[in-house]
């Protein structure tokens, strides 16, 4: 009677959880009714988190080198790799942007996905001698998401006929992607990574088929919400990558200096789509995904950056700290990119002389940590205590600059965004009056 009991209990506690939750809710198989996520699910956000994991992993292709130096085909295996996790989570935000319930059906074909995607990235490196396991689990992957899809499509009472051409033109598409995977296998080295590139270009075709909008079923805050998902995520696994290399070192002025430098990008790209994204100006919203991932991209590279340094590791003879300071620069710079998607027509003056002078504190760095002890030595009859020291308050007063600069951009768009609002209130406000008069 006990045990009966416990079931009994336990059963009714399931049946409540089930009904209670909108990522675990049961649908009616024969009564599917179209309605998009307006906001991101439990099953989302694990999934994003997952995917940031494997993203670190990717990193370490051009940090993790016997010789100290990456050369130029460890860095394409790190582009290389790194587009092909972009367009896989792309395509699930597609999918869950306009198909989406966080039911069952996306639990299981979500958990799949992040499982094939850890497998891949222990697969990764720049020998590929793991690359039969790699390209297995691409496509399985892009099997998962054909099943995904199609399932979805036969759950869909009376589809129109633009969701009948996407689902068609989809499946094409990835079919196509996963046929020249596997044709891959039949050739030599250089000819299979080519095949290879042709099919993650060709994946990209996925958005001018199956993952082209409506206006009628596009949903903006859902898809902002994923994509400030993943940079949140990003940001966090760059912000811990700083925390592990933090005490690697007795010197903990630069690291600290850098995490400070990390977090004021994060302010500089969070008040700008809090604060200045219009949510009607996302279109179908394509643009934006890319701008994300080109985001994510400069942060990784930032994160990867920071590494090589520590390590002593140089990326085609490019110091870590002269990588770093281009990730920061061009990362400052890609915010004039979210132009199109912002509430105001034209930025102001003050904010593009923010950001480029912000940007030009950042590169002087290059010549402060990277080419002032080569022309100390060269130049100078100093000891070499002295150029050490030297060399030392250079670079702390440059990264403090630096860091400096990058909140001052923060500042400055907070005041010229409250001037903008106030602006746009008083002409509200006198349009209101001539209207009354």
């Amino acid at each position: 009677m006990n045990l009966e009991r416990i079931l009994t209990d336990h059963m009714r506690l399931l049946e409540f959880i089930t009904n209670r939750s909108p990522s675990l809710r049961l649908g009616s198989s024969n009564s599917e009714v179209f309605e998009p996520l307006d906001r991101a699910t439990y099953i989302e956000a694990f999934f994003d988190l997952v995917f940031v994991f494997c993203l670190h992993g990717v990193v370490s292709i051009i940090t993790n080198v016997e010789s100290g130096e990456a050369d130029w085909y460890s860095y394409y295996t790190f582009c290389f790799t790194f587009a092909l996790m972009l367009q896989i989570w792309f395509n699930s935000v597609i999918f869950m942007n306009r198909f989406g319930t966080g039911r069952v059906p996306d639990i299981v074909f979500l958990t799949t996905n992040m499982f094939l995607l850890l497998v891949m990235t222990q697969a990764i490196s720049t020998s590929w001698e793991n690359y039969l396991i790699y390209n297995i689990c691409w496509v399985l992957i892009i099997i998962n998401t054909i099943v995904h899809w199609s399932l979805r499509f036969l759950l869909i009472e009376n589809p129109s006929p633009t969701i009948r051409r996407d689902t068609r033109m989809s499946i094409i598409t990835l079919s196509i992607q996963a046929a020249l995977v596997l044709l891959s296998h039949l050739m030599p080295s250089t000819p299979a990574q080519i095949v290879c590139l042709v099919a993650v270009l060709i994946g990209f075709a996925f958005w001018q088929t199956g993952g082209k909008d409506n206006p009628e079923e596009r949903n903006h805050e859902h898809l902002a919400e994923r994509c400030a998902l993943l940079m949140v995520l990003t940001f966090g696994e760059t912000l811990v990558t700083f925390g592990d290399e933090m005490f690697a070192t007795m010197d903990l002025f630069i690291p600290i200096l850098y995490f400070l430098l990390v977090v004021g990008m994060f302010l500089v790209y969070l008040n700008q789509i809090m604060n200045l994204v219009n949510l009607d100006r996302l279109g179908g919203g394509r643009s934006y995904m890319v701008l994300t991932g080109w985001l994510v991209f400069c942060i990784a590279n930032a994160t990867a950056s920071f590494k090589m340094s520590s390590l002593s590791i140089t990326l085609m003879g490019m110091s870590g700290y002269v990588y770093f300071s281009i990730s920061v620069m061009v990362f400052l710079l890609s915010m004039f990119f979210f132009m199109p998607f912002t509430e105001y027509k034209q930025p102001k003056a003050k904010w593009m002389v923010a950001r480029v002078i912000a940007c030009l504190l950042v590169l002087l760095q290059i010549p402060a940590l990277d080419l002032s002890p080569t022309f100390l030595i060269k130049n100078t009859s100093w000891s070499r205590e002295t150029i050490a020291m030297v060399y030392i308050l250079m670079s702390y007063s440059m990264t403090v600059i630096a860091v400096a600069s990058v909140y001052a951009v923060l500042i400055i768009d907070r005041i010229a965004i409250r001037r903008e609002r106030r602006n746009a209130a008083n002409a509200e406000s006198v349009d209101t009056t001539e209207v009354s008069t």
